[in-house]
């Protein structure tokens, strides 16, 4: 059996509420099709005129059930990519709201289905105040099993001073986050037939900034919550030379991060995205089987989850270390 830590979900009340909404970035209904409204994603559909469709696997239960027993998935993670509820594009009283409903929904699944999905809340990290009240929302009264982070709120770092009460209160509940890129200003660099490159380059690139620019401001020495990179961790363990060699030649021994960059990178889990073996080898011997987990990005490209698997079954040779990649390191992780 296998845990997918990666898995996208919209649950009915969020997408009430955005289709009630005439903002930007969303959802609209079109015949009896639903589309997603975004500024910085995108989808590899050109021939969806780079609209992302909301396939049945969104919103559709015993779809995704369907999906989950075929490809032997036990439990989904479930979290929300697009529409990005901390987009600009909303306000932050709006975002908020967006996210408290996101969580509703998850823990209304959760309670209905509690075998085969689990939520990863989200927080309001535009009201910091309101985000310190979530995480104990999501702990104390509606039992998600993690949350789900952005790489950034709309380019901005995590690790600046106002949401420092924020992750020390994910420090105290052991929450384990699932952290997911957005577009950057890249995204502003594609021409309107581009945005195929936003999943493609933008997001691992996102995650590879973002993260690197975390451990250099100390943000993992001052937090120790357990931290899942979606997508590989985009280039990070492909640069983890790079960057440890640029540490080593900063002149001020007491500048941060602590400890060698390699630490930091041995301390996060992975999932299993690469479409690419070599480089799903290479990360394993960095970091090893222990801090991988499965993932599939379901249900964007369903297509895709057999070509996840098969790299995993010939990436990974030995039965225990294929099981804790697909089972047992999520199950530890998210407490399931």
């Amino acid at each position: 059996m296998r845990i997918d830590v990666h898995n996208h979900l919209l649950p009915e009340p969020y997408v009430d509420l955005l289709l009630e909404w005439d903002t930007p970035v969303g959802l609209e209904s079109k015949g009896d099709r639903l589309y997603m409204i975004h500024q910085r994603s995108g989808t590899v559909s050109v021939a969806e005129g780079n609209q992302i469709p909301v396939n049945e696997g969104f919103t559709d239960v015993d779809a995704r059930f369907e999906w989950m027993n075929q490809y032997d998935v036990e439990r989904t993670l479930v979290s929300v990519s697009t529409p990005n509820p901390i987009d600009e594009a909303f306000t932050p009283e709006q975002s908020t709201e967006l996210i408290r409903t996101i969580n509703d929904g998850f823990a209304d699944l959760q309670s209905q289905h509690p075998d085969r999905i689990a939520g990863l809340g989200m927080l309001p990290l535009r009201e910091p105040e309101e985000a310190v009240t979530e995480v104990d929302r999501i702990v104390d009264d509606l039992n998600l099993h993690g949350i789900a982070l952005p790489t950034s709120v709309n380019g901005r770092k995590l690790s600046r001073s106002e949401l420092v009460p924020v992750f020390d209160r994910i420090d105290d509940t052991r929450l384990t986050a699932f952290v997911h890129p957005h577009g950057n200003v890249l995204s502003d660099e594609l021409g309107a037939d581009e945005s195929f490159f936003n999943p493609l380059i933008v997001f691992p690139t996102e995650t590879t900034f973002q993260i690197a620019r975390l451990i250099y401001d100390g943000f993992f020495d001052d937090h120790d919550f357990d931290v899942v990179l979606s997508h590989m961790g985009g280039a990070l363990l492909q640069l983890v030379g790079r960057l440890e060699q640029g540490r080593d030649e900063i002149d001020d021994p007491a500048s941060r991060p602590d400890r060698p960059i390699r630490e930091y990178l041995r301390g996060f889990y992975y999932d299993c995205i690469s479409f690419h073996r070599p480089a799903l080898a290479a990360d394993l011997d960095t970091v090893g089987i222990d801090q991988f987990v499965f993932g599939t990005d379901f249900p964007f490209d369903e297509e895709d989850t057999q070509v996840i698997v098969s790299d995993v079954e010939a990436t990974v040779e030995s039965e225990a270390d294929l099981e804790r990649l697909m089972y047992s390191n999520a199950a530890e992780l998210f407490d399931i």
